[in-house]
């Protein structure tokens, strides 16, 4: 930093290796620069817990003897063709039962989960739907990205934006998802202070549709998606795996642990990975390295202690180009623009991020009343973001019309951005769980309070490169011609331009954000019938210091949860629910003030059915959801405006599991109805969320003598069409084709998995402030694991 710019701090090819620490352009959720948010639309081991009598827990399985297709020596999932026990019989294999924190013991099928109640649950006493994708499952579908590894969940949109290299989005029942990570926030407000998840350090990761946050606090109405991270197991498994694919992608990933003393009371895990890649974006690199070490101890039954660390570091840039719908959504007069297409400099963008994190989790079982647990976790992230972007954001020259800047509509002006950012991040939930008897009425009481201070500094600026650039025919390395818009004070128009050698500082912030919550939650059982009340209550408080203007804001909200379900001896669980959500807005609004809070409502019915005995579940749910207060872009390019209320309703079903022994699916359809019913928009679908999503996936593993160990999978997924904001572009549907080959040897996998078979080229959004995303194009990968 010097004289009043941001430079680059540092140029590099199209691939580098070395670590660069800083940080990014970064704006609040509300609070906007002219094209600094232009890029982003408008934001708008523990054992199983049971509520007594709901199950009897039957003695563990013996392992059978009998020969099984996959080979013993195999990651710590169960075969695809293990059968599959009762629901109230410990799973076979390692004899213990499942943990809603551990590995997924049958196949695809999760049992348990924490994220839909804060305590070890069985899925089918959470009365909302929750959707859980474990590691073999991320494994089978070779899933590279955390967006992938969602693409066949219900009411989810994996894609929303598209292929990015610099974050995860996912739209969950038309609402952009809050992201949690072993259940502590780490998304906060601008995806510049998060830190894109790998999926092979994950566990399994966990959908919670409706509004979280009695449990969680600030969470959006449509629901949060919750990772769970790799742990120590007692069961000894270590693998390596080398992987190559397109686009230049090599990795290299182990995942290690097993018991450090003979007692068992010290474990270990060490998962970590290697890669160095190309993307579908020329010039975009997406280099990655990540290294998670964790040990646990547990000194007498009933007790766990784990501390995880995690470091990593990502060398990319952006693969959003933010392109014009005349060239993408609509062909041009010289049609449309490659998918490949890079419209900055090589040596100049980039988007690098380094990541030091350090968690500890405390399991403490005092007697068979009481349990208290504790997450704690520090999270340091530095980041540096230089890019172009398209200046038709800005407006660009007064003389220009349109997108483009040339009646043949080729060439644009381009905006050129520098920025940093550094952010701290510490989060804290402990609670106490309690499970009583009152008459006929058995209680499991879990009180608790959380609590997460954030901090950050940014500085960012940006100015236009006024020489012009043929996006079809692109020549790098010309002079920029830099300069500041001037703007008409009435019109505000721009009517000229201030020449500049060197990109200004034009945001610096400081921000600190700080929330407390108090909840408490009670399920409830009476013989078949299941209750479960909650209430919280959160505090917030903003302070910040924008350009040497300071922000203060306080919010704080009373949410509530209720639901009732009934069990069925046949294995059906039909059940009702209703959910409050708060997210507070940080920001200013234009002419001062700060924004309210948004608030949020569901109610919801469905059912969950698994036949005793079966490992197979299908659950489904209706919904009606209510928010109000979103934010959408305003006027004035500077600043967002709430807009008022939407109205989202759906119907969701999926059927996950084993139809037979060798044949495991996953299947899902949605349909989402999702409108503004107040503003500007009122009548308008909301931007970006189909109506209709439908995937099925299926893994077949042979038996037989000649082709025992080798296994076959497809999958199919339909996007339907979305708009744009205003009812003005459609976002037309595709369907897409993804396939899996593996052979499985025992000490030996091989792996053949590739997405978007047919490599189409398609759009996963248009929006109405001019531009388009890309979908991910075919991407092939074959990796070879070895188990020792």
């Amino acid at each position: 930093m010097a004289n009043g710019t941001l430079r680059a701090v540092s140029q590099r090819s199209s691939k580098r290796t070395s670590t660069v620490l800083g940080g990014i352009a970064a704006l609040s959720v509300s609070f906007t620069v002219p094209g600094a948010l232009a890029q982003e639309p408008a934001p708008p081991a523990a054992e199983t817990v049971e509520l007594p009598p709901v199950n009897v827990e039957a003695p563990a399985i013996k392992k059978s003897t009998a020969k099984k297709a996959v080979p013993a020596k195999q990651a710590p999932v169960a075969s695809p063709v293990a059968q599959a026990p009762s629901a109230t019989e410990a799973p076979s294999g390692e004899g213990q039962a499942e943990t809603g924190t551990g590995p997924i013991k049958n196949g695809y099928v999760a049992t348990q989960t924490t994220t839909g109640s804060k305590s070890d649950t069985p899925l089918r006493e959470i009365p909302q739907s929750v959707s859980v994708v474990g590691a073999e499952q991320i494994r089978d579908q070779g899933s590279k990205t955390w967006q992938e590894t969602l693409r066949y969940v219900p009411g989810v949109i994996a894609d929303g934006y598209g292929l990015d290299s610099r974050a995860d989005t996912a739209f969950v029942r038309g609402t952009e998802a809050s992201e949690f990570l072993d259940g502590l926030k780490r998304t906060f407000n601008y995806y510049t202070y998060s830190y894109k998840i790998d999926p092979y350090f994950m566990e399994r990761i966990e959908v919670l549709r409706g509004p979280p946050s009695v449990l969680y606090g600030q969470a959006p109405v449509g629901g949060i998606v919750n990772s769970v991270s790799k742990r120590p197991q007692e069961e000894e498994y270590r693998e390596v795996t080398v992987e190559y694919g397109t686009f230049d992608y090599k990795q290299v990933k182990t995942d290690l642990t097993g018991k450090l003393t003979d007692d068992g009371k010290w474990s270990y895990r060490l998962v970590g990975a290697l890669r160095d890649a190309d993307t579908q974006v020329d010039y975009v690199p997406d280099d990655h390295m990540a290294l998670s070490p964790s040990i646990t101890y547990k000194p007498v039954a009933g007790t766990s202690i784990t501390l995880l660390g995690h470091f990593q570091n990502d060398d990319s840039g952006s693969t959003q180009q933010f392109l014009p719908h005349v060239g993408t959504r609509y062909p041009g007069p010289s049609g449309f623009i490659p998918f490949d297409r890079f419209i900055g400099e090589p040596g100049y963008d980039r988007y690098d991020t380094d990541v030091k994190s350090g968690s500890l989790f405390v399991d403490h079982k005092f007697d068979d009343t009481f349990r208290l647990r504790s997450n704690v976790r520090y999270t340091d992230i530095h980041n540096v973001y230089d890019t172009y972007y398209p200046a038709f954001f800005f407006g660009s020259e007064p003389t220009d019309t349109g997108s483009y800047s040339d009646p043949q509509q080729e060439t644009m002006r381009r905006v050129k951005s520098a920025g940093f950012s550094n952010t701290q991040t510490w989060s804290t939930d402990t609670n106490l769980e309690a499970k009583v008897q009152t008459g006929l009425l058995s209680h499991k009481i879990i009180g608790g309070i959380d609590y997460s201070n954030f901090q950050s500094n940014q500085k960012s600026g940006e100015a236009i490169a006024r020489t012009p650039f043929n996006v079809y025919h692109p020549v790098y390395g010309q002079p920029d011609n830099l300069g500041l818009p001037i703007y008409d004070p009435v019109t505000g128009e721009i009517i000229g331009y201030d020449p500049v050698s060197e990109i200004p500082v034009t945001f610096d912030d400081r921000q600190t954000i700080t929330q407390t919550g108090l909840y408490v939650q009670d399920q409830m059982r009476l013989g078949n019938w299941i209750a479960v009340l909650g209430a919280r209550q959160d505090w917030l408080q903003q302070d910040s210091i924008t350009n040497l203007d300071p922000t203060n804001q306080k919010n704080e909200a009373t949410t509530y949860r209720a639901g009732l379900m009934y069990e069925f001896a046949f294995g059906l669980t039909p059940y009702f629910s209703y959910a409050e959500s708060f997210v507070p807005v940080i920001g200013r609004k234009q002419g001062g003030g700060v924004f309210d809070p948004q608030l949020g409502t569901m109610y919801e019915v469905g059912f969950k059915y698994q036949p005793p005995g079966a490992n197979f579940v299908i659950n489904s749910a209706v919904y009606d959801i209510s928010e109000s207060n979103r934010l959408a872009e305003g006027p004035n390019p500077n600043f967002s405006v709430q807009t008022g209320e939407v109205s989202i309703r759906g119907f969701e079903i999926e059927a996950i599991g084993n139809v037979t022994k060798n044949v495991k699916i996953v299947g899902a359809y949605s349909f989402t109805d999702a409108k503004y019913v107040g503003g500007d928009q009122a009548g308008f679908r909301i931007e970006s969320v189909p109506e209709h999503l439908a995937s099925l996936w299926a893994m077949y593993s042979f038996d037989t003598p000649m082709l025992q160990g080798w296994s076959v999978g497809a999958g199919v997924r339909y996007i339907g069409s979305s708009m744009d904001g205003y009812d003005t572009i459609k976002t037309p549907p595709v369907g897409l084709v993804d396939a899996t080959l593996a052979y499985d040897a025992g000490d030996w996998r091989w792996q053949l998995s590739a997405t978007n078979l047919e490599d189409k080229e398609y759009l996963t959004t248009c929006l109405y402030r001019g531009d388009c995303f890309n979908g991910t194009r075919r991407t092939v990968t074959t990796g070879l694991t070895y188990r020792f």
